[in-house]
């Protein structure tokens, strides 16, 4: 059987528009895996029980070509008082598939500032980043699927947060 130069012409473009087509959502599926965010509520005590503390909500965002966010917002407690806190992370993240129900999450860069309206000393704001570091310039993040809406994240030094996954999130 013989094609006409016409039907051809018009069954390799087909073909070849396909093969882009798959090959593009290949790409971008891959590049944007581990995308997920979520909101927690975060108590945290150090070393001193009785002043050094925060009490708040994180709200983590893995966005697209491994460019993230977290806001960190509530309050410290320390020998400054009872102060608000208000501070926004950006980083880049890559991540790792573990299993059908886990992931790890690696933040190489990050840098944070603090709202116009934060009155929280530094020193609480970077022992409470320390809890997620790997032991070295960067974060950790473990991420396990409880349920379809929630994930337990946790580090290398402790269980963390019970994340509330958002509208469309999901932890793949």
């Amino acid at each position: 059987m013989r094609l006409a130069p016409r039907s051809f012409f018009v069954l390799s473009t087909a073909v070849l528009i396909s093969a882009a087509g798959f090959s593009a959502w290949r790409h971008l599926s891959v590049k944007n895996n581990g995308m997920m965010s979520c909101s927690a509520k975060a108590i945290m005590r150090f070393e001193n029980m009785e002043y050094e503390n925060v009490n708040g909500n994180v709200h983590f965002n893995f966005g697209e070509n491994g460019k993230g966010s977290m806001v960190v917002e509530g309050y410290t407690d320390s020998a400054s008082g009872w102060l608000y806190l208000q501070r926004y992370v950006k980083f880049t993240w890559t991540s790792k598939l573990i299993s059908g129900s886990e992931r790890n999450y690696y933040i190489s860069k990050w840098e944070s500032s603090a709202s116009s309206i934060d009155e929280s000393p530094n020193v609480i704001f970077d022992y409470f980043m320390r809890e997620m570091s790997d032991s070295h310039d960067g974060l950790f993040l473990n991420a396990q699927k409880l349920n379809p809406q929630a994930i337990l994240l946790s580090s290398i030094n402790s269980p963390l947060y019970i994340c509330t996954l958002k509208s469309g999130s999901k932890l793949d």
